[in-house]
C-alpha cells in the first residue's frame, strides 16, 4: 500500500486493528439517522435476490450480520486476524482471512459485494474495484458506504473544528474521502454507477467514556496522547455545559451494477 500523508499505512492499520478490534463497529453501531445506522442503510441497497454476498473488509462482522437472511450466504473477508477472531466469537461466519486486492474467489461467482469503510481504507481504489468486478456475476451489485465531508450543519462544523483544533489534525485514511471521476473508474472495470447518496448520521456523547470511545475509533497516525486527551476533555466539558454533545457522521452510499 502506498504511503499517504507520510504514513506507512500497512503497519499502522495492522497495529490499529490488532490493538482495537471492533472499534469502528462500536462507533458506527451508535451512529443514527432516525432509528437506523449506516449498516442498515447499506444493507437496504442489496437486492433480496442476492443469495451469495461478500462483505469486504468485514472487521468484527457488524455488516455481515446485518446482511444475513434466510437463503443467503454472506461471507466476511478481512486481512486482520484480530478482527476476524472477534467476529468468530460473535457469529459463526463463514469468515475468510484474505487480501481484498487478491480475493480468494472465482471469477463471476458472487451476486453482491458490499463494504463498509473498505473503499477509504483499502488502496489503491482502482485495484479494489477491479477485484470486486472480477468476482461479481453479470448483473451483480457493488454497494459501499464511506465517510464524507457533507452534509453537515453550522453546529456540526463548530464542534468538529473544536475537536480538530485540539487534535491538530483531521482523521486520515489511505484512500480519498471524496471520490473524483468515480463513475469513469467504475466504467473502466465494466460497472456503472446506479446510485450516489449522502446522509447525515449523528453520535451523541453523554460522558467522557463516550468521547473516549469515539476518539479511539479514529485513524489518527502520529497524534499524541496529550492531543487526544485535550479533544476528549473538550467534549467532556461540552457535556457538562449542555447535557450532551452531538458529533456529525456524514456518510456516502454508492451502488454500482456490473
Amino acid at each position: 500500500m502506498a504511503r499517504r500523508f507520510g504514513v506507512d499505512w500497512d503497519a499502522y492499520l495492522h497495529g490499529f486493528h490488532a490493538e482495537r478490534p471492533g472499534a469502528a463497529e462500536q462507533v458506527l453501531s451508535r451512529a443514527l439517522n432516525g432509528h437506523h445506522t449506516p449498516y442498515r442503510w447499506l444493507a437496504r441497497a442489496v437486492s433480496a435476490r442476492a443469495t451469495t454476498v461478500l462483505d469486504l473488509a468485514c472487521g468484527a462482522g457488524a455488516m455481515t450480520r446485518e446482511l444475513e437472511r434466510p437463503g443467503r450466504l454472506v461471507v466476511g473477508v478481512d486481512i486482520s486476524a484480530a478482527e476476524l477472531e472477534l467476529a468468530q466469537r460473535r457469529n459463526g461466519g463463514p469468515w475468510v482471512r484474505g487480501d481484498a486486492l487478491q480475493l480468494p474467489f472465482a471469477d463471476e461467482s458472487l451476486d453482491a459485494v458490499v463494504s463498509s469503510m473498505g473503499m477509504v481504507v483499502i488502496h489503491p481504489t482502482s485495484k479494489l474495484l477491479e477485484e470486486a468486478a472480477r468476482v461479481l456475476k453479470p448483473g451483480g451489485m457493488l454497494a459501499f458506504i464511506a465517510p464524507t465531508v457533507r452534509p453537515v450543519s453550522p453546529g456540526d462544523v463548530r464542534v468538529g473544528a473544536n475537536v480538530a483544533s485540539r487534535l491538530r489534525t483531521l482523521p486520515r485514511f489511505p484512500g480519498p474521502l471524496e471520490f473524483t471521476d468515480f463513475a469513469a473508474t467504475l466504467r473502466s472495470h465494466g460497472m456503472r454507477k446506479y446510485e450516489d447518496g449522502r446522509e447525515r448520521y449523528r453520535i451523541t456523547i453523554h460522558s467522557r467514556a463516550d468521547a473516549e470511545l469515539m476518539l479511539d475509533a479514529l485513524y489518527l497516525p502520529a497524534t499524541s496522547q496529550a492531543r487526544l486527551d485535550a479533544a476528549i476533555s473538550y467534549l467532556e466539558n461540552e457535556v457538562r455545559k449542555n447535557g450532551q454533545v452531538e458529533l456529525a457522521v456524514p456518510m456516502r452510499r454508492i451502488v454500482a451494477l456490473k
